[in-house]
């Protein structure tokens, strides 16, 4: 940056007002951090709220009353499925007032966003905003969901959630694993088919056999005994169940593991509290025939099912020491008995699929990465005994889905629709709900919340903050990386979600701002979404940030410099490529007199404050 803060910041600077507060009002925190050259706001409070539901609305509350008014919408919100449906029909039996319909700036980056993870390119948002074509929302939500944009987004969000990384698995079959993935979701194959093999795939070796790739799932829940030689297959066993169970029926039965539900849970969830840990044994009996092991320093290894079943009197390394007893496999939510004679794992899977949670626990899932918040929150804390509205139960406790006809609505047709993620993610899109502006004319209140009647912002997730930079700035990091496996180089990357894992690749600079915005490592800790001082200081002054909003290295703001176009038409795209909106007049009249005392100095410091905008690091 050319670091003239004292020069522009006590004279017309505060012309920089004009262009909104650079405020970074990040994951439910407003930061107080140093004062920068650009005047703005990092505020001292933090909001009070620790239920997801509160949190979430603050936050919207808080960021909408600051976001400008851009473009406008004057659609009427009508009901277009049965989302709709369910949830104005819900607003208005309350009599609970609803947002407006986005405007289409609005729409079209959030929609790139949520569906792709990266930003609109401005030719994209003008032409959409220029459409009048009445169906040009449903056009481009088709569109997008056949770019591979949306594969590298949801494969990578997909690995964060099953936690593939190269630590627990190798090198080798976290790749394989990446790719089956990928594969999966761009043929849009069924979910209840890709979670069975998950499940039930064997890998006699996993480096030499990309068929056995689905296995890195259920090796990456392996837990070592006391030396790399040997293996406590049940505890292994255990993990496998407790995971499967989070995952994919948004159920954790990782507190009956370790004790029994009652006398410790009545205050937690009403469905364990009568469990015992033998019904988790039971459970965890479908793989007691499953041996996963590590083969030392070979970086890989493999699972078969040659074992002799569950043994309850097994010691344990990670948990209390087991009690004995006899069992037979058991799938906890229905009872049903496994028979012995068969192989255990796919009568697993077929339970696990085949019953109304598994859907019901993805369609939540998917939906709170759209909507902002789960129908039940947090999304792997079902409690079971609180689904029934119909069903009484005692105080002080309440049903727990927010709207339970719409939750099992969506499941239902997830299954009718065969379980494509695709195909779900379609509806919930298209939904007039789904369309609506985080903006709320008149008073908010809290009780509005559970309705959804307003689009609920989100901070930008580490890797959306990243490609984001990258794509305003046009500065690629075109990182590099190697096959492990026959030690040739792949073609390098632009986008983070093209990596396989998180520590696939090796820039410092580019780790370092990433890990600041919470990034997930897949092996000790998931992503973090709390904001940090240290992420309005790495906006503000990382390299990441100002060696790419300099006139150098082939740059956006270097290519409109040189470019024979006026200031007017940079600040223009500069506003479209970064914001995805065009600029206000007040805003365009502060940014030319930069750019008029310096074409090249006010354009970089332009490029500067509109990535330390509040609209620039929320999708809202």
């Amino acid at each position: 940056m050319n670091n003239k803060t004292g020069s522009k910041a006590g004279s017309g600077f505060g012309a920089t007002l004009l262009l909104g507060a650079t405020s970074l009002l990040v994951a439910g925190s407003l930061h107080a951090g140093p004062r920068s050259r650009f005047p703005g706001e990092h505020g001292p409070e933090r909001l009070k709220s620790v239920r997801p539901d509160r949190r979430v609305s603050d936050l919207t509350r808080e960021v909408a009353a600051q976001l400008p008014r851009i473009g406008s919408n004057t659609g009427r919100v009508v009901v277009r499925n049965l989302i709709d449906t369910h949830l104005f029909g819900a607003m208005a039996k309350a009599g609970i007032p609803h947002a407006p319909l986005s405007s289409d700036y609005e729409f079209c980056r959030r929609l790139h966003l949520d569906l792709t993870g990266r930003l609109p390119s401005p030719e994209r948002v003008q032409s959409f905003a220029a459409s009048r074509a009445p169906d040009k929302r449903d056009r481009l939500i088709d569109e997008l969901l056949d770019s591979t944009a949306w594969v590298d987004h949801w494969s990578y969000w997909y690995g964060d959630l099953v936690r593939n990384c190269a630590n627990r698995i190798g090198n080798a079959t976290t790749k394989h694993f990446d790719r089956w993935i990928r594969r999966n979701l761009q043929e849009d194959r069924p979910y209840d088919r890709m979670v069975t093999d998950m499940l039930t795939v064997s890998a006699p070796n996993s480096v030499w056999m990309p068929d056995a790739a689905p296995a890195g799932f259920l090796a990456r829940w392996h837990v070592p005994a006391d030396t790399m030689y040997s293996d406590r297959y049940e505890d292994t066993a255990d993990e496998i169940a407790v995971q499967a169970s989070r995952l994919f029926l948004g159920v954790n039965y990782q507190c009956i593991s370790c004790h029994r539900g009652r006398g410790f849970l009545e205050k937690v969830n009403l469905d364990l509290v009568p469990r015992q840990r033998a019904d988790l044994w039971a459970m965890a009996a479908f793989f007691g025939n499953t041996r996963v092991r590590i083969v030392p320093y070979q970086d890989r290894f493999t699972i078969t099912d040659d074992g002799t079943g569950y043994d309850t009197k097994a010691a344990s390394s990670v948990r209390l020491r087991r009690e004995g007893g006899s069992i037979q496999p058991t799938f906890l939510l229905t009872g049903e008995k496994g028979d012995p004679q068969r192989p255990l794992r796919p009568q697993f899977a077929r339970m696990l699929t085949r019953h109304p949670q598994f859907a019901r626990a993805t369609v939540n899932l998917i939906w709170k990465e759209l909507f902002g918040l789960g129908i039940v929150d947090p999304v792997d804390s079902f409690d079971l005994a609180r689904q029934d509205p119909s069903k009484p139960l005692p105080a002080p406790w309440t049903v727990q889905p927010t709207n339970p006809g719409l939750l099992n609505a969506l499941g239902r047709e997830f299954a009718t629709q065969g379980f494509r993620l695709k195909s779900l993610m379609r509806l919930m899109a298209r939904s007039s709900a789904y369309q609506l502006s985080s903006r709320f004319e008149g008073e908010w209140k809290e009780r509005y919340t559970p309705f959804f009647a307003r689009h609920f912002v989100r901070r930008l997730t580490a890797e959306q903050t990243h490609d984001a930079i990258s794509q305003a700035t046009l500065v690629f990091g075109n990182y590099r990386m190697k096959d492990m496996l026959y030690g040739t180089e792949l073609p390098p990357v632009r986008f983070w979600t093209e990596a396989p894992t998180p520590e696939e690749i090796s820039d410092g600079e580019a780790k370092l701002f990433l890990r600041t915005f919470g990034q997930a490592n897949r092996e000790q800790f998931d992503r973090r979404t709390e904001g940090s001082v240290l992420q309005a200081i790495a906006l503000m002054n990382s390299p990441f940030v100002t060696r790419r909003v300099r006139a150098a290295g082939g740059s956006r703001v270097e290519q409109l410099v040189k470019s024979g176009r006026s200031n007017e038409e940079i600040v223009d795209e500069l506003y479209l490529a970064t914001l995805s909106r065009p600029v206000l007049p007040t805003e365009k009249a502060a940014a030319l007199s930069w750019l008029y005392t310096s074409r090249q100095e006010g354009a970089e410091d332009l490029q500067w404050a509109l990535l330390n905008k509040l609209d620039f690091i929320f999708n809202y």
